[in-house]
């Protein structure tokens, strides 16, 4: 009979470095670039690529992802266009802190501030009040936060995850077959 006769204190050092290896710098991009894909294209955007990059100069991180998304004609005044891209925005930041398991603030939080950031501005061309934009922001991070906690959503965006993780860049066709599997069109 086998028995583990680990110390609390190397059981507690074992479940650090699994912890560490989980939260490693590009799992964590994987997920917000996933975030941002999944909800781009339930809202019907077509993705035309998604990627993890490790490259650091004096303003970008050491590791970094993007995801571009083809809207398709639109009036990108619209405010259904606004609300698309800002929800697509948030969503990166929504994802990574689920996955993270934290509650950190996208306004806050340097590493999410280009989102929140270029979220905001969006919100300013149809929202004139700070108050209101404020509302409007929290509003859809919780909205966001409850839709990708959801079973099917949440595996939508691992799924995602996962193959931006194997291959470290995916052109829409790619990522297709997986979209339309996880979240439908």
């Amino acid at each position: 009979m086998f028995r583990n006769r680990a110390t609390r204190g190397e059981a507690s050092d074992l479940c650090k470095g699994l912890l560490a290896r989980v939260l490693d710098d590009e799992t964590i991009t994987a997920y917000h670039e996933a975030g941002h894909a999944v909800i781009a294209f339930a809202l019907g955007g077509e993705i035309d690529s998604i990627g993890l990059y490790a490259e650091a100069d004096e303003w970008l991180p050491e590791r970094f992802g993007d995801c571009h998304i083809n809207w398709g004609k639109v009036n990108v005044n619209c405010s259904w266009q606004i609300q698309r891209e800002v929800l697509t925005l948030l969503a990166g930041p929504v994802a990574e802190m689920i996955y993270r398991g934290e509650s950190l603030h996208p306004a806050v939080y340097p590493p999410w501030r280009y989102d929140w950031e270029m979220a905001l501005l969006r919100v300013r061309e149809v929202v004139s009040s700070e108050e209101q934009r404020d509302k409007i922001m929290e509003i859809l991070l919780q909205w966001l936060h409850q839709r990708l906690s959801d079973n099917v959503n949440w595996a939508a965006v691992a799924a995602v995850a996962d193959e931006l993780l194997a291959h470290e860049y995916l052109d829409g066709e790619m990522l297709a077959d997986t979209l339309r599997f996880w979240v439908g069109r």
